[in-house]
């Protein structure tokens, strides 16, 4: 789902664009990177959170699941990975060692998107998922659309999970800049994982979206959160029409049911299997403001 605010954001992001901008991107958009917009994402973040990531690298790709492929295979190719089982199938596309990716288990690296894409929440069961792996990779995706107290709590409960973690950031969604894509990633300067890779990473680095990251800085994220504020009141609307459970909690873009009796033929598609039963997860598309 888009936003107003994004489209003007991009306007703000290509005002000031020249052949200069062109030319530098290799070196002063490198400082840019690792300087002004680095603090900016920090202070982002750390807002949403209370996280202090002061001592996080950055490191990008051209986009969040280019990213995220990369760290992915880079440990699957001796290790385990371990991904939060209905969670985002993202994860596993793309690894030349897909029997090294597995759904549920332990690993040297556990995935989860933040709030899951399974049913919009990040639960007790999942941060102890996390806490079973060595490292951690945590996508941000929908975390912006949540509430701010329930962001918070989030942030509370993964934070002893800070320091072996690589924060993946999404831009797409959670801040609907989908015009153009940009993979960020915070990792913390002493997990081995970054030392390891450092080099490469911040090779892969040069060849980021200096728009998108513009936009970014440019994005009015009060305004953002009036909307979400609107299509939150919206999709409990809609459920309570339905007769469906309105839940207050999680992010208003996926919402996940357990379905009791038989289910109807034209919801099959939606199912997904899980410890809990069959549920059916339904995307929510509120209208766009």
């Amino acid at each position: 789902m888009g936003y107003a605010v994004g489209a003007d954001a991009y306007r703000v992001a290509v005002q000031d664009l020249s052949a200069q901008t062109l030319s530098e991107h290799y070196t002063d958009g490198q400082r840019f990177l690792r300087g002004e917009f680095r603090d900016a994402l920090i202070a982002r973040i750390s807002a949403m959170s209370g996280w202090d990531l002061r001592d996080h690298a950055i490191f990008a790709a051209g986009s969040d699941v280019d990213l995220m492929t990369h760290v992915v295979d880079t440990i699957a190719a001796e290790h385990d990975v371990a991904l939060y089982p209905g969670d985002w199938y993202g994860f596993v596309v793309g690894s030349r060692h897909p029997t090294r990716v597995r759904w549920g288990g332990r690993g040297a690296l556990a995935c989860l998107c933040v709030p899951s894409v399974r049913n919009g929440h990040v639960t007790d069961d999942m941060v102890r998922f996390l806490g079973e792996s060595e490292a951690c990779l945590l996508n941000l995706n929908l975390y912006p659309t949540l509430r701010a107290d329930e962001r918070r709590a989030i942030g509370r409960a993964l934070e002893p999970l800070l320091p072996r973690s690589i924060l993946s950031i999404s831009f797409s969604r959670g801040w609907g800049l989908t015009a153009s894509q940009l993979g960020i990633a915070l990792v913390p300067r002493t997990h081995p994982i970054w030392r390891a890779h450092q080099t490469r990473w911040e090779w892969l680095s040069y060849f980021y979206n200096q728009l998108a990251a513009n936009a970014f800085l440019a994005f009015d994220h009060a305004r953002a959160s009036d909307v979400d504020a609107e299509r939150r009141a919206w999709v409990s609307d809609l459920l309570e029409q339905r007769d469906l459970p309105a839940v207050e909690t999680g992010t208003y873009y996926v919402r996940s049911f357990q379905v009791e009796g038989e289910l109807a033929p034209h919801l099959k598609p939606l199912v997904r299997q899980s410890a809990e039963g069959t549920l059916v997860r339904l995307c929510m598309k509120p209208p766009v403001q």
